[in-house]
């Protein structure tokens, strides 16, 4: 499970790798998704985050790390394309209740120094609530390794489609893992999911924000094992509350 690499994510961006991937998607149309956050920890991609505020992205909190660079307007990763907009995390404002083991609460602010310039490149997203219902087709994305266990890594950011997956099944795939703060999606046939490395990035349901990337199965993609992601359904006064605070909540 993405639990159990933490240290790994940690670990790899020392050798330049990270362990974010999509399986069995497809490159996503240039800026067709101008609301993901490419975060970088010593000029490598770390992880996903999703642009909800001209001044606030939304991750993972398992992405917490010492100096975050926030990529907005990215697609290529490898190539200058002059949509780019590069700048640091003012604040770092994890979940107090998140938890490293159980990844309950698996949700972070970040807060940009001054606001995002939006355009054709960089836009928000709006949360959707209430959380669709089961069987909802949804997208992910992110610029992790597009194989398992194995690493391939693209420069370009991927799509993959994914199903809202019952939460019963989702319990009989992790018993007693599953909480009332997480969402299930995936396809159960398998060969399509997010993975490790996606983390933080967005699981978007009929044009709204419905979850962010937190753990699953390893290796990805694996049949009856689909991916785990933070209902953000549950976090709306949290989120609203930080943001209108200006900082992080005590």
């Amino acid at each position: 499970m993405y639990l159990l690499l933490v240290a790994a994510l940690l670990g790899t961006l020392v050798d330049g790798h990270s362990y974010h991937r999509i399986i069995g998607g497809y490159e996503c149309a240039p800026h067709s998704k101008p609301w993901q956050v490419s975060l970088h920890y010593f000029d490598q991609h770390a992880c996903g985050g999703v642009l909800i505020n001209e001044s606030w992205v939304l991750t993972a909190a398992h992405c917490q790390l010492p100096s975050i660079q926030i990529r907005l307007g990215e697609h290529n990763l490898e190539t200058y394309e002059g949509t780019e907009q590069f700048t640091y995390a003012d604040k770092i404002c994890p979940h107090k209740g998140f938890n490293p083991v159980t990844y309950d609460n698996d949700i972070m602010l970040l807060k940009l120094p001054s606001p995002a310039t939006l355009n054709d490149y960089v836009q928000t997203i709006s949360i959707g609530c209430p959380s669709p219902p089961d069987g909802t087709c949804c997208h992910a994305s992110g610029w992790g390794s597009t194989t398992s266990p194995e690493g391939t890594y693209p420069a370009a950011l991927q799509c993959v489609k994914v199903k809202i997956v019952p939460d019963d099944t989702c319990r009989e795939a992790y018993p007693g893992e599953i909480t009332e703060n997480m969402l299930c999606a995936g396809v159960m046939e398998g060969g399509k999911d997010t993975c490790q490395g996606d983390s933080g990035g967005p699981l978007v349901c009929n044009s709204q924000l419905t979850g962010v990337t937190s753990w699953g199965n390893i290796p990805c993609a694996e049949p009856n094992y689909p991916g785990i992601y933070t209902k953000l359904c549950n976090y709306l006064d949290w989120i609203q509350d930080t943001m209108a605070n200006g900082d992080c909540l005590p």
